[in-house]
């Protein structure tokens, strides 16, 4: 199983290391949040570590809390797993939520699981210390690990956008984003006028 120490040697700085060792895709708007990307790297041996996308909105914040509470019946770090086939995980969809952050200024963001499979392990250092999911969101602040089926690991990412589909994605973003701070700019501009 991929555990904290097989992430330890990655950082911001070495992204190429992640990309040697993972197959990177990224969810753009997830759960329809403008903003809010996400990033999954699946491994060789096709566990996927959910991440947020260092563009993300969190990562220019203080993080207060990482609760893995989603729900009254529901809290995502406790997995008790058992035996080989890891019984006792938690099965996810890729809009399942994962967790929230809540930032210092006020702000609360959900996050999701991104891929299907089995929830193996939420990382708990995010509980003790939050800022790590801001500081380094693609090594010790990975998020979780999930395991697709057998049968789904080789396609589990295909409706994931690569590296430069998210890219585009961001432009459009911006671009239309642009275009709409001009339409409500010259609509205020004609409403003083009137």
């Amino acid at each position: 199983m991929l555990t904290l120490e097989d992430l330890r040697d990655i950082n911001v700085q070495q992204g190429k290391l992640l990309d040697r060792y993972y197959n990177v895709r990224h969810v753009a708007d997830a759960g329809k949040v403008e903003g809010n990307d996400q990033t999954v790297a699946q491994h060789h041996n096709g566990l996927c570590v959910i991440m947020i996308h260092p563009s993300h909105p969190i990562c220019s914040k203080t993080v207060q809390n990482v609760d893995f509470k989603i729900s009254v019946n529901c809290d995502r770090s406790e997995i008790v797993l058992s035996g080989k086939k890891k019984r006792g995980a938690q099965f996810v969809n890729p809009n399942s939520k994962l967790c929230n952050v809540t930032c210092t200024d006020g702000t609360s963001y959900i996050l999701y699981c991104g891929v299907r499979g089995k929830l193996l392990e939420v990382n708990d250092n995010l509980k003790s210390s939050p800022q790590l999911i801001a500081q380094r969101c693609d090594s010790d602040g990975y998020i979780a690990i999930i395991q697709p089926k057998k049968e789904e690991e080789k396609t589990v990412l295909k409706d994931l956008l690569t590296e430069e589909d998210f890219i585009r994605h961001r432009q459009i973003r911006a671009s239309n984003k642009h275009e709409l701070d001009d339409i409500m700019e010259s609509d205020s501009k004609r409403l003083c006028q009137s």
